[in-house]
């Protein structure tokens, strides 16, 4: 669907509830699926990488059902983790394809894997290499990855941390489940520091909830993997989800009208790195609040009577937040230096290079190096065409900026943020947002 942004008049003013969390929400699925018996996944994300992940599993056998609204059971039959003797499309999912390169180690036959994600280029090959110590054989092609496991046979696990946090988790979730004829554990050492620390302790987190037991040591980069472990039933709430709270925050912070937004379902007793996005609002000059026992957030703010100074913000555990991040930087005072972000050329676009290119339409002078983007106070923006190159967090990010600029803006195919957060323009309209199809 295409839409027209207006500009907003008035203050945005509402109460949202936060969807859950899609880093969580696939590690579940999958570790459910590990287990023997049912087990229930309470308030999941289902839209875009997770419902590849969903189908995937459905593929190889595991049933997935509906109970009620937000309750989904999820059983493995005896028969499940056989190869479906066909390709699944893992359209561009980075984390999709990354856990499953590792996983088709437990599927008899061994998966093919295709989609988007194989034509852009993202990386993988580190963790298929790895993956041989482990007596993984590969064969990846431009366009498919065939996987399988050829013998018992394990070995100590040397692999870069700082590459993808995606390539240790997959590690983490394969290893208790696999059998070895020469070890009894498994020992996988990074041989440069860990990136993106937060992503691996959700994987921990997930992993202990269904019986996983794992030795970690992040100051080593080593952790000890006991194999043959079995996974347990559970019954599993995914949290709200930081991520797709930032823009609805940032939103209601870049307002000149007094402006009062309520998010629930937030809690901050877990490893979501995102909501960093609260201190860093708060550490730019907004007023936010938490309220632990409710698990809500309150912003009471506009950029009047608040307004926002530019800070130097690191990257490297928050690569999700970089796209708002950009914007919030042409709105507030001064500059605003979003560094340690190379990673972010490898996302669902090149998010360094395609931000830069947005905010310039915009009006906004950006310097974009290497691994950062440096953004100046705008006072005031034009109205665009957005396009998002197929980037949801990218469409939700110019959107927003859009809201304040001083002509309507347009968007093609708004429902590419589907990818993590379907309900983000029906939200937007919650609170007092304009949208006009077109």
């Amino acid at each position: 669907m295409n839409l027209k942004i207006n500009p907003i008049v008035n203050g945005l003013e509402g109460e949202i509830t936060a969807p859950g969390s899609k880093s969580y929400s696939h590690r579940a699925f999958i570790s459910a699926s590990l287990a023997d018996g049912i087990s229930i996944i309470k308030n999941p994300s289902l839209s875009g990488d997770v419902a590849v992940t969903i189908n995937l599993l459905q593929s190889i056998g595991i049933r997935i059902l509906k109970k009620s609204d937000n309750i989904y059971i999820v059983k493995r039959d005896k028969n499940a983790y056989i190869s479906p003797k066909k390709s699944i499309d893992c359209k561009n999912s980075g984390t999709t394809v990354r856990l499953f390169s590792a996983l088709s180690l437990l599927v008899k036959g061994g998966l093919t894997l295709t989609g988007d994600f194989f034509r852009l280029k993202r990386p993988i090959l580190p963790l298929l290499n790895t993956l041989e110590q482990l007596a993984g054989f590969f064969n990846l092609k431009p366009d498919r990855l065939k996987n399988k496991r050829k013998k018992l046979i394990c070995n100590k696990i040397k692999i870069h941390g700082a590459i993808r946090a995606q390539f240790i988790s997959a590690l983490l979730i394969l290893c208790p489940s696999l059998k070895c004829e020469n070890t009894d554990y498994i020992e996988i050492e990074c041989i440069s520091p860990l990136s993106s620390k937060p992503y691996i302790n959700i994987t921990l987190d997930v992993l202990e909830t269904f019986g996983v037991s794992i030795q970690s040591n992040f100051e080593t980069g080593r952790f000890y993997v006991t194999n043959e472990q079995t996974y347990r039933s559970q019954s599993f709430t995914i949290p709200g989800d930081f991520s797709s709270s930032s823009f609805i925050l940032t939103a209601a912070a870049l307002s000149p009208k007094p402006s009062s937004v309520i998010i629930n379902n937030l809690n901050l007793k877990n490893y979501q790195a995102d909501k960093k996005i609260l201190e860093i609002l708060k550490e730019m000059g907004a007023n936010i609040e938490f309220d632990e026992e409710k698990e809500r957030v309150i912003l009471n703010s506009d950029i009047v009577n608040y307004p926002l100074k530019g800070i130097d913000i690191d990257c490297i555990e928050i690569p999700d937040l970089f796209p708002i991040l950009s914007v919030i930087g042409a709105f507030a005072e001064g500059k605003t230096v979003l560094y340690n972000a190379s990673n972010l050329r490898l996302k669902e676009s090149d998010r360094i290079s395609v931000m830069a290119r947005e905010l310039r339409n915009f009006g906004v002078k950006v310097i974009e190096e290497e691994d950062k983007l440096t953004i100046f106070h705008c006072d005031k923006l034009k109205g665009i065409s957005i396009n998002h190159n197929n980037d949801h967090r990218v469409a939700m990010a110019c959107s927003i900026a859009a809201l304040y600029a001083e002509s309507s803006s347009s968007i093609k195919k708004s429902d590419i943020v589907e990818d993590s957060y379907p309900s983000f323009y029906e939200d937007l309209k919650q609170i007092g947002v304009e949208l006009t199809p077109i």
